[in-house]
């Protein structure tokens, strides 16, 4: 999964798989889009603008995703690398990029780094 997070204007997109695309708007909200694949009109990815106020409805995507969005954008907004969070949280680069990029269940041990480093992530939100 490919997250790309812009702090200034708090927007995010997420890719699952590379691919010629188009963004159709979600009719829920206009602020939330899905790409479509160009080639079998299969969902592979998400627009989200103004993350902090849209976060809530971001049911359709899972626990594992919304860690990883909500991870990168702080991560982001601190100015930090992913080594020096991996090192603030006391494991290796390679699980910290997996975390980030939704490639890896975390266990509580890891969420509760995660809070450490991350304070105002609020653990019940990603669950919802």
């Amino acid at each position: 999964m490919y997250i790309y997070y812009d702090k200034d204007l708090d927007y995010v997109e997420i890719f699952f798989e590379k691919d010629s695309n188009y963004l159709e708007p979600m009719e829920s909200n206009e602020e939330l889009g899905k790409f479509i694949s160009n080639k079998d009109n299969r969902v592979i990815g998400y627009s989200i603008e103004n993350l902090n106020s849209n976060f809530d409805e971001l049911t359709f995507l899972s626990p594992y995703q919304k860690l990883s969005i909500i991870i990168k954008k702080y991560r982001i907004q601190m100015g930090k690398t992913q080594q020096e969070i991996a090192d603030q949280m006391g494991i290796k680069l390679l699980p910290y990029q997996r975390l980030e990029s939704g490639q890896n269940n975390p266990t509580l041990k890891t969420l509760l780094k995660v809070k450490e480093v991350f304070p105002d992530i609020k653990l019940d939100d990603i669950a919802a």
